[in-house]
């Protein structure tokens, strides 16, 4: 496991939603603090102690892939058969950019054969990493007011 620490990152407070808190995706967390973290951490909800930032724990990504560098969340879903690259939407291209694109072309060959996805949430709308080529989903998901 790669020793890594969230440091003043907390871009997941921004990205993810956390209905314990009333806490709408794509805004930020109102107990986040820059350079501090979380003002609640001893007492956060589940959902936020739960929570695993793939970039925490994958070995060999680099500090461009620190969320708040890269300008998305990686994570899991579905017992780990799915990568989730949660991208902030006011950078709603950072996925495409380079060393990031090409690698997740690589997992989606590597995995394929397993029954593994990669899927890209910007907003409202998904895109499904394939080996050769992405895949628009269209809008999946709403956007709470």
């Amino acid at each position: 496991m790669a020793d890594r620490a969230c440091g003043d990152c907390g871009l997941c407070c921004k990205l993810m939603g956390v209905e314990a808190i009333d806490k709408r995706p794509h805004s930020w967390c109102p107990h986040f603090r820059k350079a501090q973290g979380c003002a609640i951490y001893t007492d956060r909800p589940k959902a936020c102690a739960d929570f695993s930032c793939y970039w925490l724990q994958a070995e060999g990504l680099d500090d461009r892939w620190r969320p708040d560098r890269a300008r998305f969340v990686l994570h899991r879903e579905h017992g780990g058969q799915t990568l989730i690259v949660e991208v902030d939407p006011a950078s709603p291209q950072a996925w495409r950019q380079e060393p990031f694109h090409s690698t997740f072309r690589a997992w989606a060959a590597q995995g394929a054969p397993k029954g593994l996805s990669l899927n890209v949430l910007v907003g409202r709308r998904a895109f499904e990493i394939l080996p050769d080529r992405d895949v628009d989903l269209g809008e999946v998901r709403e956007m709470p007011a």
